[in-house]
């Protein structure tokens, strides 16, 4: 749970909402615009009917013109006793302009009713299209992201950030941003309607024998009708609180169920699924409690949200019948028609500007954890260097590189200097947990060493623009990114512009195009490829290892190529491989010394941060050191000579 003094609605950053929703709506303005401008239509239709509504009460209560017959003058000359208002007669009351208002109020009211619709489809394309860029550029930001920032958070918490909270922060961006300053402009136009229908005939009022202008009257109230957003920001702190809280419960049953779901069979071995069934209830549960506490906070919110409405709706209607009845006007009791009915459109701004504020204050740690992601740039883009070149000789060179990820943890490399054997496959062995990938991490700039370089053709990786090193170094991972798309779009992944005969080139140059043809229907290109399902884990891998030399890199890293496949087939791949890597500088890191032995042209042996040994195979067995000891321990028995390196 969040500290107190953390979920103060104070610490909403307003600033911030405003900006990024501005931002936001920029991308979209002319979308914008149209909600703009219908939006206040059909609040500008609605006001209008409040106030014809008015108007038709004043013309049926409009007295009729009385008409002196033409004798009149006449009888009243002869007899001055008779009276010519007795005399006069009422005339037929001319009901033109109260049809030309009715008809005028039926036409308001079916364009309410028409625009219903298009203003639905208007306000929902722009909350999409809002929702689609905040995660598309969360989710293109996500990819840059560092090793440390996936350290920071789990899968889980990004899959529910990217899904869930930018949902949430568009929406509340959209409503803060635009239908804030919408609903202003509303409430301006009713109080211009209010002071209007007070100005009735006859004297002011007075108020404790003071003079009351009926102007003030409308203005006086509305700043009452403040007191609204004041207690509902007062009370938002509470909406904010139980809205953090069940944000923890949603963030804890997404890690679980992710977490489970990507080990299942860990799972099923250990019998454990009773213990996560409990957890996963036990986080629904919570999850629930958490939900209907935040339902009865703000229903209670709401409520205390509506008193004032009442009040000043209460308020309103008697200030509007007493200065009707002062003026002894009949035609007043359509002023107080019209005011009775614009009291609620007074009141609905006000309400959603309370709304606002409660909805700012609840939304606001999902905004805040959106904002932070979209602002966060990892080390290399920060420091990135500013040469960029088309191609560089396949060396690599580490010079005194001392490297910890913590100033007071342990070292990783501690003064380490070495040179890859360019053309040549070498393989980088340690034991469990010394951080043999941590180098390819240094070389390709997601961690900076704390002293010495990564030297590659020449040039420290720190002088290359981040874009560009990677044009020239390339890392096969542990497990490749593959997409459900065809398998022309896959391979384009490397090299958006290659073309169908260079794909095809390479895939028949590392031995994968056979098994394409085979595994995939028709013109593999062309083919739904379904994320590689169709494929198996080593021919994953090799395709893998394909579409990294698409890219034709000076220096290739393969990050563990052996995970997930169980002997038959990692031996079996092996030189396909090795056939794929021939002629390039290869730096791979794998936990199978036995299959790194016949794959690897030279070794580099890593021990508590130094380089304890290097050589050829051959040269580290006979020597009987660590190498020898590690490829014992992998399960070779000790008369077992070195297998011979797999023919190229």
């Amino acid at each position: 749970m969040q500290e107190e003094e953390e979920v103060k609605l104070s610490d909403v950053r307003w600033g911030v909402i405003f900006k990024m929703g501005w931002k936001m709506l920029a991308y979209c303005k002319h979308l914008a615009l149209i909600y703009c401008l219908m939006t206040l239509l059909q609040n500008g239709m609605n006001l209008g009917m409040s106030q014809l509504l008015g108007k038709i009460t004043q013309e049926l209560t409009r007295p009729a013109e009385m008409v002196v017959p033409a004798d009149v003058p006449t009888t009243a000359a002869a007899n001055p006793a008779v009276s010519v208002t007795a005399a006069a007669a009422p005339a037929a009351k001319d009901n033109s302009r109260l049809i030309g208002i009715c008809i005028l109020w039926a036409i308001c009211a079916l364009g309410v009713l028409g625009l219903g619709i298009p203003f639905r489809a208007i306000a929902t394309k722009l909350d999409l299209t809002l929702s689609n860029r905040l995660r598309s550029r969360l989710f293109e930001r996500l990819l840059r992201q560092g090793p440390e920032f996936y350290h920071i958070h789990d899968p889980g918490e990004l899959n529910a950030v990217a899904n869930q909270f930018t949902i949430e922060a568009s929406m509340t961006l959209r409503q803060i941003a635009l239908d804030m300053l919408l609903q202003v402009s509303i409430l301006g136009g009713t109080v211009a309607l209010l002071i209007y229908n007070f100005q009735m005939k006859g004297p002011a009022p007075e108020i404790l024998g003071l003079t009351i202008p009926p102007s003030l009257i409308p203005l006086g109230i509305v700043v009452f009708a403040f007191i609204s957003p004041y207690l509902t920001g007062k009370l938002a702190n509470r909406v904010r609180n139980v809205s953090s809280d069940m944000q923890e419960k949603m963030l804890a049953l997404n890690s679980l169920v992710t977490g489970a779901m990507q080990s299942p069979e860990e799972i099923q071995t250990m019998e454990a699924e009773p213990i996560f069934s409990e957890k996963h209830d036990g986080q629904l549960q919570a999850l629930l409690k958490s939900r209907l506490k935040s339902t009865i906070t703000i229903e209670a919110v709401n409520l205390v949200n509506g008193l004032p409405s009442w009040f000043i709706q209460v308020v309103m209607l008697a200030f509007g019948v007493f200065i009707a009845i002062r003026s002894g006007n009949p035609e007043s009791a359509g002023n107080v028609v019209a005011i009775f009915l614009l009291t609620p459109a007074l009141m609905s701004p006000i309400a959603s500007l309370s709304a606002y504020i409660v909805m700012a204050g609840s939304a606001w740690p999902r905004i805040e954890t959106v904002n932070k992601m979209l602002e966060s740039k990892a080390g290399r883009e920060e420091s990135s260097g500013t040469v960029r070149v088309e191609s560089v000789p396949p060396t690599l060179v580490a010079e005194n590189i001392t490297f910890s990820y913590k100033p007071d943890s342990r070292r990783i490399f501690d003064g380490v200097s070495f040179e890859l054997p360019p053309g040549k496959i070498t393989g980088f062995v340690a034991k469990m947990g010394q951080g043999k990938t941590t180098f390819f991490k240094l070389a390709l700039r997601f961690y900076d060493p704390q002293q010495g370089q990564v030297v590659l053709g020449g040039r420290p990786v720190g002088d290359y623009a981040a874009d560009n090193l990677y044009d020239h170094i390339a890392m096969m991972s542990q497990f490749p990114a593959f997409f459900h798309d065809t398998l022309r779009a896959n391979m384009q992944m490397a090299k958006p512009n290659a073309t169908d005969a260079e794909i095809r080139a390479i895939c028949e140059e590392t031995g994968v195009w056979k098994v394409l043809e085979a595994s995939l229907p028709g013109n593999p290109l062309d083919a739904e490829f379904a994320a590689g399902r169709r494929l198996s884990g080593g021919q994953r891998k090799l395709l893998a290892l394909t579409r990294c030399l698409l890219r034709n890199p000076a220096v290739l890293f393969l990050d563990e190529p052996t995970v997930g496949m169980d002997n038959q087939e990692k031996f079996g791949i092996l030189p396909m491989i090795r056939q794929a890597a021939k002629n390039h500088t290869v730096m791979v890191v794998d936990h199978d010394l036995r299959w790194l032995l016949p794959f690897c042209d030279y070794f580099l042996v890593l021990n508590d941060g130094k380089i304890a040994e290097r050589g050829t195979s051959d040269e580290l067995l006979a020597r009987r050191g660590l190498f020898y000891d590690l490829y014992h321990a992998d399960g070779a028995p000790v008369s077992e000579q070195a297998p011979a390196a797999v023919s190229a």
